[in-house]
Order: structure tokens, then sequence, then C-alpha cells
């Protein structure tokens, strides 16, 4: 899911269940809300390290429960950086040490004050994280939710990774108490319920409501493909990968015994159609050539992450050139941060190189 979704769900989630919380509850909430997709920035050191690492390790269960205590942390010595912080009842200038109970005993209560504020922080803040984890996990992208004990990735594949219709619902249901709010001060009504907090328990209401339909919708879909025979042969695998704009359409692969089939589906309640031609990718041939290849490090762990790899092999001047792909991005257009199993193999059917590339630099060099 993008950061913004993710940012405006951890506020949405504080107006409705901790809605007296403090500054620094609020700051770490969104820090924690958005901690896990620092994991984003293993793209700096190639496309084999992000494989390895986009939703891996910091999308787990164990980091969340980690990371949580890290970012309320990290937002108090934020708001130190500043010049100042409230640490309980007590104000601390930048240059003055945390006070301690025993150099200070009038100031014990404001301590235990500051340690609870800390432990209810960080309770919230791990409300955020599991928040996030759960948005991820209902998208196509698999999440580890249960490392390092599994290696297994969890995908739901209902949210695309920017949804529209979710992100209006969770603006609007801050936006819209705040514009009420704003008509009851000018008419003098005034109001000592928590700010913003029914309008925030409805926009998560409608959120996880909204979850629901969709996830019906795609159990049909996938129903549907699973039952029926395409290009006249019967389903192995099924996928159905959610529209970007659209909660109705489902871009869907179909493996069968001799190809991978790509189409989008129409799902509206319980009526499931096709939306579109149906474009049929046969397998290669099994060969010499593709089984070395599909042995090499790079293919065996591109597979490994792959929701539908799909191998294509290419004759060249001085061997062969073999390009495994993920058919799921390209059922859903994906074009941001793709990866492909790239392996050159000479005429005697053995690996000279092998490596993960991004899909941009493969269509750039054609």
């Amino acid at each position: 899911m993008d950061p913004l979704t993710h940012g405006v769900a951890s506020f949405a989630l504080q107006r409705a269940f901790f809605p007296r919380a403090k500054f620094l509850t609020v700051a770490a909430m969104l820090v924690a809300g958005l901690f896990a997709d620092l994991d984003s920035l293993a793209a700096l050191s190639g496309p084999a390290a992000y494989l390895t690492w986009h939703r891996g390790a910091a999308h787990s269960l164990l980091a969340a429960l980690f990371l949580s205590p890290l970012a309320v942390l990290l937002t108090f010595a934020a708001l130190l950086a500043f010049g100042m912080a409230r640490w309980g009842g007590i104000t601390i200038p930048l240059d003055q040490a945390i006070p301690s109970a025993e150099a200070h005993p009038p100031r014990t209560a404001a301590l235990q004050n500051a340690r609870s504020l800390l432990f209810r922080t960080s309770l919230a803040c791990l409300a955020s994280a599991l928040l996030h984890l759960v948005l991820d996990v209902c998208q196509s992208d698999g999440v580890g939710l249960f490392w390092p004990f599994s290696s297994q990735r969890l995908s739901l594949d209902v949210l695309p990774k920017i949804d529209p219709w979710l992100l209006t619902t969770l603006i609007a249901a801050i936006v819209l108490p705040e514009l009420f709010r704003l008509v009851s001060d000018e008419i003098g009504a005034r109001n000592k319920r928590p700010r913003g907090r029914n309008g925030a328990i409805v926009g998560l209401s409608f959120a996880f409501v909204y979850l629901g339909l969709r996830s019906l919708l795609h159990a049909n879909t996938v129903a549907s493909l699973e039952a029926h025979t395409i290009a006249g042969e019967t389903p192995r695998r099924v996928g159905a990968f959610p529209d970007s704009t659209s909660p109705f359409l489902w871009h869907s692969v179909v493996e069968t015994q001799s190809a991978l089939n790509l189409v989008v589906m129409r799902s509206m309640g319980g009526e499931v159609g096709y939306a579109s031609g149906v474009t049929t990718l046969h397998k290669p041939d099994p060969s010499p050539i593709l089984a070395a290849a599909q042995n090499s490090g790079s293919a065996i762990t591109f597979v490994r992450f792959a929701r539908f790899p799909k191998a294509t092999v290419e004759t060249e001047l001085e061997g062969y050139s073999v390009a495994i792909l993920d058919l799921k991005d390209q059922a859903t257009d994906e074009n941001s941060r793709v990866i492909y199993a790239d392996i050159h193999l000479d005429k005697n059917a053995r690996v000279v190189w092998s490596g993960l590339q991004w899909q941009k630099d493969r269509a750039s060099s054609r």
C-alpha cells in the first residue's frame, strides 16, 4: 500500500481508538504506520536485494513487535532535537538530562506518568504497525508475516497498490468531522467528546466493510475461473489481481498444462464474466537449454518469489538467452520495480551468466 494510505489509516486509527492521545503518541503512531516500508530502500542495492528484503523481515509480526517501541524512541528523539519535549509533566530542554526520581523526589509522580505514557504509546504504535501489515497482506505482493519462522509470503489479492476508494473513505473519515466541528464552533455549540472519534470509527468500519466486499468479489472470480475450461484446457492454477480503479475488474492469470492465459474478469455480485479476450502464452517446450537456465541460482531465487513464472528462450549469436518473468506483473500492467531473471548460456547449454534485473532495463535495451 502507498505511504499516503498508510499514514491516513494510522491517523484514523488514532482518532478512533486513542482519541485523547498526546502529540508524542500521534506522531509515533504515524512513524510506526510507515516504518515497515523502509525496506523499500533495498532497491538501492539492486534487484536481488529488493526481491529478498522488500516486504520480508520488516513486514513480519516479530518486526512489528520490536519496531513499535523503536518508533516511540525515534519520535521522542526527533522532538528533543527541536529543543524540548514533554516527558510526562516535565519539560526537558535539549541540554538537560532526563530527571530521576531520586534526584527530584517531588517529580516521582511525573516520571511515573511519563513511563505510563511511553507504555501506552508503544501499544498504540503496535496497533498502527499491525494495521500496516493487514493492508499490505490484502495486496498481491507477498508479505513475510511469519519471518523468520516461515519463508512463505502471504497475499490476499484484494487491494491494488493504490486504492482510490479506500483512500477517499479514510480521508473523509478525518476531514468531514473537522468541517462539522468548524460549523458547530461557529454557532457556539460545545462538544466535550474526543475530537473526530465518531467519524474515524465510522470511516474505519466502512473501510473494513469495503475490504469484505472486495474479498467476496475476488472469491467469486477465482471460483468462476477454476470451474471453467480456458482455451480448451482445465485450469491447474488461477490468480485474480485487483484493478487499480474499479473494484469489479480482476486481472487474471490461468495456468493450464500447456499455457498461461491472461484475461480480465468482471465480478458484480454473483455474476462473473469476461471483460476482455483471452491472451494465451504457450509454455516453452522442455529442452536442455531451458532445464539448465531453470537450475541457475538466479532462476531458483526468482521462482521462489514469483506467482506465475513464465520463461522465454531466445537464440543469440553466441548461444541462448532465457528470461523468466512473473506474469502477475504483466497481468496488472505493473511497471515499477519489476524484476526478472536473466540467464545467458553458450551453445552447449552451459550457463555463462545469470542475474536478476529490473524489467525497465530490459525494455530500454531493446
